[in-house]
């Protein structure tokens, strides 16, 4: 079953959370994360740990992500792209460290964004480089990771506010200056399944006759 992005938390009020067998995944573009648990679901709702600061660091601060047609050549796009792969390189590292069982979400989603980035400057590397499009193939790219951290639950309201408007921004930048179609911009969402498992049935014994 496919559920969108802030529906799940509806959908876990419905439903008996403590009932075995419910399995989430995660569907954020290339990202995909399979076989998290209620538990965890639970946990990222009221993830009091989370980082707020890690929504204007990946996307609010980084004009690579929204800025409009400003780079016009290659060698001004590649300084941002690497200095935004070493911010996700060092997060992720953080974030093993801490070994928590939300980090194993926010972690792929995270190198998820450093792998776009690495895309686009091997792109933007090669002779005759299109640097519209290899930017908007990368905001594209981004795009689905970068919504998923936008509506966090545990945001602050007014770096939510902020980060919608760069975005509304950044998607109407991409559809008329850097070659994007709206059609390609990928909103994350969960897939929810269940499994019943069959109880085993004891053995049967029988008495020993007299």
């Amino acid at each position: 079953m496919k559920i969108a992005l802030n529906e799940i938390w509806n959908f876990l009020k419905m439903v008996n959370t403590k009932e075995q067998g419910w399995s989430y995944s995660l569907c954020a573009g290339a990202v995909k994360i399979n076989s998290i648990s209620t538990e965890t679901m639970l946990a990222l709702k009221d993830d009091d740990a989370f980082d707020t600061e890690l929504l204007p660091s990946i996307f609010t601060f980084r004009e690579i992500l929204w800025q409009p047609d400003v780079f016009t050549e290659a060698s001004m796009s590649i300084p941002s792209l690497r200095i935004l792969r070493a911010f996700c390189e060092e997060a992720c590292a953080e974030l093993e460290e801490k070994n928590g069982e939300v980090n194993k979400i926010y972690i792929p989603l995270i190198k998820g964004v450093g792998i776009c980035c690495g895309k686009a400057m091997e792109a933007l590397e090669k002779d005759k480089a299109d640097v519209k499009k290899v930017l908007g193939d990368f905001r594209t790219c981004a795009f689905p990771v970068i919504k998923f951290f936008i509506y966090h639950p545990k945001n602050r309201i007014d770096y939510f506010q902020d980060a919608q408007n760069r975005l509304n921004y950044a998607v109407k930048i991409m559809l008329t200056q850097f070659y994007g179609r709206y059609t390609e911009l990928e909103d994350p969402y969960w897939r929810v399944s269940f499994s019943k498992t069959k109880q085993k049935k004891e053995p049967e014994t029988k008495s020993e006759e007299q």
